[in-house]
């Protein structure tokens, strides 16, 4: 296992790169609060200016008791008014324990997504550096949540973080070159899904999120990054989506696992949303969202080898698959949605260009 300082300095010195007087903020959770602490520590040694950011479960929480819907939908002033001035952002992970989750009304989730609406549109615009952290989500409390082995949990998330990244990033830009060109996919499972797209090719050029926030990101505008990292993602040519994708991984959701998510697509647009379990999580605020929020919005692809599909990070599995509905402006996309989701896919094999490059959830390149 790191030490604190080890990931602390990896957060700052390999991934975030902050220069001299860079305004970082550290948002933290007690359970966090050690490694929030290295992390500004790491931030002063190089030069940049740091402020930690405490949130607690029961803040988290009273927000929905103590609030009326009206008041959730307006956005914080503190949020949009840190975008003025704050450069770069670590997110280390919370609550601590997410059964609180289940008994918070789903009308009280879709009411806080729509204040969060003005906050990301104008972090949209700003383009602040981000880092997420997910081993502060690693805890016994959301293991027995959502029924996973935490001993499992924290060694697969740690053995993820301390992957070979210079080898990683080698297969990710050979696959980014895969999805940045004009050509035909196709996605297939024995659970139903075939899926089939078009890449946009052109300006839509793959990026791999390979865990550093590189000057080239931040010259092409990808300005986030993840530990553990690993996945290639692009946003393909919306309407070109037809088929079926079903997910084969339980994706965690406001305390409850969202299992068998199904959607079919018709010209990009969906046009039969389905699970097999707590289908009504995945669809929390998706009545009173507007704009495209049915439409197909990317695809990513997991390149991370000491990672598989399942707990949090299925995104980066080896040899996964993510495909995502909704608001894809992050991904260099067109849609612009107040909704977003995406579902998991571990055993796919995929065809680009009439090639397979995964077969059966292993890649073949």
């Amino acid at each position: 296992m790191p030490t604190l300082q080890s990931l602390a300095k990896s957060i700052v010195q390999g991934s975030l790169r902050p220069k001299p007087y860079e305004v970082v903020l550290i948002s933290t959770y007690p359970h966090t609060i050690e490694l929030a602490e290295q992390v500004a520590l790491e931030c002063q040694k190089a030069g940049a200016d740091p402020a930690m950011w405490l949130d607690t479960d029961a803040l988290f929480y009273g927000q929905f008791k103590n609030y009326s819907d009206e008041n959730l939908e307006k956005v914080s002033a503190h949020c949009v008014g840190l975008l003025d001035y704050v450069n770069s952002y670590v997110w280390l992970g919370g609550p601590k324990d997410p059964a609180g989750m289940r008994r918070v009304p789903s009308e009280k989730f879709a009411a806080m997504y729509r204040g969060e609406q003005p906050h990301y549109e104008k972090s949209l615009q700003k383009k602040p550096k981000s880092v997420g952290v997910s081993i502060g989500q690693v805890t016994r409390e959301r293991a027995k949540t959502y029924g996973f082995n935490y001993a499992k949990w924290k060694a697969e998330v740690e053995g993820a973080i301390a992957t070979d990244y210079r080898k990683m990033e080698s297969f990710g830009k050979t696959v980014a070159g895969l999805l940045s060109v004009p050509v035909d996919v196709r996605v297939t499972a024995d659970n139903g899904t075939d899926l089939r797209f078009r890449l946009a090719g052109g300006l839509r050029k793959a990026d791999v999120n390979d865990g550093v926030i590189s000057d080239e990101d931040l010259a092409a505008g990808n300005p986030d990054a993840s530990l553990p990292a690993g996945s290639v993602y692009v946003a393909p040519v919306e309407e070109s989506a037809n088929g079926t994708f079903v997910t084969d991984v339980p994706i965690p959701s406001q305390g409850r696992l969202v299992e068998g998510l199904a959607w079919t697509f018709e010209n990009g647009r969906v046009v039969d949303f389905t699970a097999k379990k707590n289908l009504a999580n995945a669809q929390t605020g998706w009545e009173t969202a507007t704009g495209a929020k049915d439409m197909f919005a990317w695809i990513a692809l997991g390149v991370n080898r000491r990672a598989k599909p399942g707990f949090l990070h299925s995104g980066i599995g080896w040899g996964a698959v993510t495909v995502g509905i909704g608001d894809n402006r992050d991904y260099g996309g067109r849609n612009e949605s107040s909704y977003g989701w995406n579902g998991f896919l571990g055993t796919a094999t995929v065809e680009i260009a009439g090639k397979s490059v995964i077969e059966g959830g292993r890649w073949k390149i």
